[in-house]
């Protein structure tokens, strides 16, 4: 029985035979982390911002250096094969089997070898690193915390990547093999993902990826390091990397040991150590391969299909003799038909026919109500169209969390959208392509499109989202409507839900007759402000956002305090930030407070004071733009332009009467003021007006 003094000697005689890797590795983290904190630190020191928390930021800085990342995946493909690269050789291979060792402990004392050949340099580099910062006193708590936390995510994912790295080279039988299942390990997963995310995008109009993009770090330890390392700060999402990259190391680990026990003596002299494994890689990898590699391909052409069918076949058949030429050496076997390659061929016809005719009912999906759990719906024509404070954090409704925390168990009226869409696009394929064409040819559809995205929430557990364009017809209008006046719906979008008077430091108003004017009244007076405004939007039904006009909106300043022990690398005691909240004709509370304050907010433009209106656009002919222009002196047509007049600001385009094409500016006749610019409401009264517009390019 072989004592433990016996392991003990051997990791040592391996580490001694290795040690110039070791230095290699010393030196290697020596100039990235200790060396490189020194530099910064004493660059910090100097400067103007000089403090504690300037310097605690550098040291946590230094700690994410992403050079640290990718040393630390190189050392684990260099250990691998320093302390397995026997494996490659017969005389070694007879040497290390005659040793008096079973192959687990065999296994165990070339493994923890190449471990400790990283282990030992990087740590005393990182108790080096926190040596200079104490020096510096730019170490506290956090820092060591911080440090802690990427201390331990570099380790856990040496030992993930650094399996994966045995893992290659057990089931190779030379270095260049070797080198490219490395890879292969490494790629594969992100390889899969992007070739199952392309094909997606080509294929289905409706489908919705952005919100599963995340989930694709988890198919590779090197995508999984690179996002942890970006989330140390987050406990939560720390603690996922963590046990990812845990559980993956374990596995990769065990899986070693398993290979390696079976692995044969006499496997140094093939390219794929187990023979029967060969038409298996060989499938997995030329099937992803030869799509992804087709999908870029046939994007540059006419006929897409029919050129991405064509690129595949053919890139199969290339890759495939590729491989098996790597495998047998042999190139007259390597262009003999095999079995493997036949598998290839017909998945992929499989893969394409089944996208292109969408027999999984992608485009076409929509479950039954009684399944569905709840729904959520994010409109850009709605919400793209307010501004929210900074700090409302999690709940603030953008496009991913609208969809995947925002939902309504009153989901009737957006099932009633989610029927429109998938009827539309029946009927409609290819219009979603079209729009996209025209918008990247700088034109417009003639009909107005409402990209409309919509989440299923199934009472299974499982969330399917989907986008679909539809024609903005009387209604749709009335259906989101519909959905809009539903208060749950309302309230997680509405910037006021998220308004509190105590954060406001300064409102400035804009109006027809004045514009950035500081609101100057006391802390009791702007709480009684915000409410009433906060009451009046809320209470707003969509009918009434469609047809009343914005004569104003007031822009909310707030400041934030940095906390001392704040984890964010800010150098600054604090900041600020605003945004917009539009005030509608309608809003008769809020407008008369305002007047009162000596902000007024007047419903329409004095034409007195207006000496001409200039309108302005741009039209799409002939292949090119073209820039209209046109000055307005006569006191009618002044008059009726103004009386159609409406800030943009906060207007839903949905439904809207605004004609977002034309920019209005009043001339003023006291020269001294700035010229107002506006947006008009569109009716049968400007129709002469807009026509003399359009024709100002042949006068």
């Amino acid at each position: 029985m072989t004592s433990r003094n016996y392991l003990l000697k051997s990791i040592k005689g391996n580490i001694r035979r290795n040690f110039w890797l070791m230095i290699l590795f010393f030196l290697a983290f020596l100039a990235a982390m200790p060396v490189g904190t020194l530099t910064a630190l004493d660059g910090a020191r100097h400067t103007y911002r000089a403090g504690q928390v300037y310097l605690r930021n550098t040291v946590m800085h230094c700690a994410e250096n992403s050079l640290i990342l990718v040393m630390v995946m190189i050392c684990g493909a260099l250990a691998a094969l320093a302390v397995f690269s026997y494996l490659y050789s017969q005389e070694k291979i007879d040497f290390y089997h005659s040793l008096p060792l079973k192959r687990a402990e065999l296994f165990t004392v070339q493994f923890l070898s190449g471990f400790l050949m990283f282990l030992i340099p990087y740590v005393i580099n990182v108790v080096l690193t926190l040596a200079v910062g104490f020096f510096y006193g730019g170490v506290d708590q956090t820092v060591l915390k911080i440090v802690g936390a990427h201390t331990l995510l570099n380790v856990i994912y040496f030992l993930a990547i650094y399996g994966a790295a045995v893992l290659a080279i057990l089931l190779t039988g030379n270095l260049f093999m070797g080198i490219l299942g490395f890879f292969a390990l490494i790629f594969y997963g992100p390889v899969l993902y992007m070739t199952f995310v392309r094909m997606n995008e080509r294929f289905f109009e409706t489908i919705v990826q952005e919100l599963d993009r995340d989930s694709g770090v988890f198919l590779s330890p090197a995508t999984a390091y690179i996002a942890g390392n970006t989330a140390v700060s987050n406990i939560k999402w720390l603690g996922i990397y963590l046990l990812y990259g845990a559980i993956l190391a374990v596995i990769l680990i065990l899986g070693d040991i398993w290979i390696y026990r079976m692995r044969s003596s006499e496997s140094f002299h093939k390219a794929i150590a187990f023979r029967k494994l060969e038409p298996v890689i060989k499938i997995c990898i030329i099937l992803p391969a030869a799509l992804l590699v087709a999908l870029f391909f046939s994007g540059y052409m006419y006929n897409q299909f029919l050129w991405m069918v064509v690129a595949a076949l053919a890139l199969a058949l290339v890759f495939s003799m590729i491989f098996d030429f790597l495998c047998t050496m042999d190139i007259f076997r390597a262009l003999k038909p095999k079995v493997s390659t036949g598998v290839i061929l017909a998945g992929l016809i499989l893969i394409l026919g089944g996208y292109r005719t969408d027999i999984t009912g992608v485009d076409t999906f929509l479950p039954k109500e009684d399944k569905i759990a709840s729904m959520s719906l994010y409109l850009p024509s709605i919400t793209t169209q307010f501004q929210y404070p900074e700090n409302i954090g999690a709940e603030s409704p953008s496009f991913t969390q609208s969809l995947t925390e925002q939902s309504v168990e009153n989901f009737q009226e957006i099932y009633a959208l989610a029927e429109k869409g998938v009827d539309y696009f029946k009927k409609n394929k290819d219009y979603a392509a079209d729009v996209q064409t025209l918008q990247e040819d700088g034109r417009s559809a003639e009909t107005t499109m409402v990209s409309v995205y919509i989440g299923y929430h199934m009472k299974s557990g499982q969330n399917v989202y989907r986008m679909y364009y539809l024609p903005e017809t009387e209604e749709l209008v009335e259906n989101i409507g519909r959905v809009y006046d539903n208060w749950e719906y309302r309230e997680s979008i509405l910037p006021t839900t998220y308004i509190s008077a105590e954060d406001i430091d300064n409102i400035y108003t804009y109006s027809f007759s004045e514009t950035g004017k500081p609101l100057t009244i006391s802390d009791e007076k702007l709480s009684a402000l915000i409410k009433t405004y906060q009451s009046e939007l809320e209470n707003m039904t969509f009918a009434q956002s469609q047809d009343e006009k914005i004569v104003g909106w007031m822009e909310v300043h707030e400041g934030v305090q940095t906390e001392e022990g704040s984890m964010e690398y800010s150098t600054d005691s604090s900041y600020s930030y605003s945004y917009n909240l539009p005030v509608y004709a309608g809003f008769q509370k809020t407008r008369d407070m305002l007047e009162k304050m000596g902000n007024p907010m007047p419903e329409s433009i004095d034409q007195d004071q207006v000496e001409s209106i200039v309108l302005s656009r741009y039209l799409y002919e002939n292949g090119e733009d073209q820039y209209l222009e046109k000055e307005y002196t006569a006191q009618e047509d002044i008059q009726k332009i103004i009386s159609q007049a409406t800030f943009g600001e906060g207007r839903f385009s949905v439904g809207s009467h605004m004609n977002y094409d034309i920019t209005c500016e009043i001339v003023w006749k006291d020269k001294e003021k700035e010229n107002l610019v506006f947006s008009i409401f569109e009716d049968s009264s400007l129709t002469k007006i807009l026509e003399q517009l359009n024709q100002a390019h042949s006068d």
